[in-house]
This record gives structure tokens, sequence and C-alpha cells, in this order.
């Protein structure tokens, strides 16, 4: 892989992963650490909760698709259409629409009502996740209170 083509994947996997990080923080949620794979193709945020706050179920929703909208807004900025950038963030992070779904199970919380609350997130916070993104990509990681 090019140069060019790593840092460009580098800096896809840190918006996701400060996507997911920057919205669980604003649910209440502590983040610890968040972090990027030697060659960036991986992430992982880790957090202090293993499950939605009480009373705060959406937050937690959101926050599992934060990681791809996040992502999917990098590529817009980068020439992909909306919907060449949701579809290629979807099939990449099968594991977060599991989790989603498992989490909203049964609670009358749809995913298209979870998606939009998930845009509007986004994009209010799009300045301090791109921010948050470009640091963990230069440094490879970041303690939860750089975000």
């Amino acid at each position: 892989m090019s140069a060019d083509k790593h840092e460009f994947r580098r800096l896809t996997t840190a918006h996701h992963e400060a996507g997911h990080a920057v919205a669980h923080l604003l649910a209440g949620g502590t983040v610890r650490e968040v972090v990027l794979s030697r060659d960036g193709s991986t992430g992982y945020t880790e957090i202090a909760e293993d499950g939605p706050r009480e009373g705060n179920l959406m937050g937690w929703l959101v926050m599992l698709l934060a990681g791809q909208e996040a992502n999917a807004r990098f590529l817009t900025e980068h020439g992909y259409s909306l919907s060449r950038a949701r579809r290629v963030c979807r099939a990449a992070s099968p594991g977060d629409l599991r989790e989603f779904h498992a989490a909203a199970r049964g609670t009358g919380i749809s995913e298209h009502r979870a998606r939009r609350a998930t845009e509007r997130l986004v994009d209010r916070k799009w300045s301090r996740i791109h921010r948050a993104a470009l640091r963990l990509a230069a440094r490879g990681r970041l303690p939860g209170s750089a975000l």
C-alpha cells in the first residue's frame, strides 16, 4: 500500500474511533483511551461502561453508530458521495451494527431514528471529532482526557 493510501486509511479509522469517543463522552460516559493499530487499519475506543447509563439508551445507541457516521462525513469531504460513503462505512464495521441491533432490540428505537440523531450529533460536533481524529492519527493513541 502506498504511503498516501496508508495515511488515508489511518485517517478514516481515526475519524471512526473519534466519532465513537466523542459521542460516548457527550452521552455522559467515560472514555479511557482511543487506540489505532500500528498500521492504522483498525482501532478501538476503551470505555468505562459496559452498557448504557440509566435513562440514556439513545446516547448509547448513537455512540455505537457515531463511528460510521464520522467516517462517512470524512469520506464525503474527500470526494465520496454520501450514499457511497455510508455503504462503505456500514460494510467496514459490521460489529458496530451487531452491537447496535442487540442493544436496540425490544426498545422501540429504530435504526432510522438513531441514525438521524447520530447525524445531528456528528454535524454539531464535527470540528471536535475532526481535531481528535487528526491527533489520534498522528499519535496512534489518545487518553480520554485529550478528547
